[in-house]
């Protein structure tokens, strides 16, 4: 595989800077090599219109596309809320259960979301705690996820009166 670093670094600045279409080349030649953490931005630049209008048609086959080559859980993740955005929700729970069947904990935030508003799957708070439970026992979801799988949790916690 070619080294793709210096040119990944060069797409990461031109990103940060608001130059898109540079971005958009340098992810794209990085990809080309094989790069997925490229392929994943490119595919964010489409899904996010940056630097031109959305194309969530080529978002998603690129996100899939990187799933596909190397699990990316950033893609799966990605990949479930373009199904969460067009309203199809089965898909959309599938996507994030593959995430995080592939070692991705904080897709098992949204999933416990789903498991108790019975949103694209059944209803099931046995479910639910689970992925709340894995959650909190990760040192690898940021803050934010933990706070809102504790309070989540927090309903199921039994009360002392």
């Amino acid at each position: 595989m070619i080294e793709t670093d210096a040119l990944l670094h060069i797409a990461f600045d031109a990103e940060e800077a608001g130059d898109y279409a540079r971005a958009r080349e340098g992810y794209a030649r990085c990809a080309e090599f094989g790069d997925i953490t490229a392929l994943t931005n490119l595919a964010y630049l489409y899904d996010n219109g940056l630097g031109a209008p959305p194309d969530k048609a080529e978002a998603m086959r690129l996100y899939q596309q990187a799933w596909r080559r190397a699990r990316c859980t950033v893609s799966a993740n990605n990949i479930a809320i373009l199904y969460r955005e067009r309203g199809d929700h089965r898909a959309m729970v599938r996507w994030f259960a593959h995430g995080a069947a592939a070692g991705d904990d904080s897709a098992c935030l949204p999933l416990a979301k789903c498991y108790l508003e019975g949103l694209g799957v059944r209803r099931s708070v046995e479910a639910a705690v689970r992925c709340l439970a894995r959650v909190l026992s990760s040192d690898a979801v940021d803050e934010d996820d933990v706070e809102q799988a504790e309070a989540l949790m927090d309903q199921f916690r039994p009360r002392l009166a």
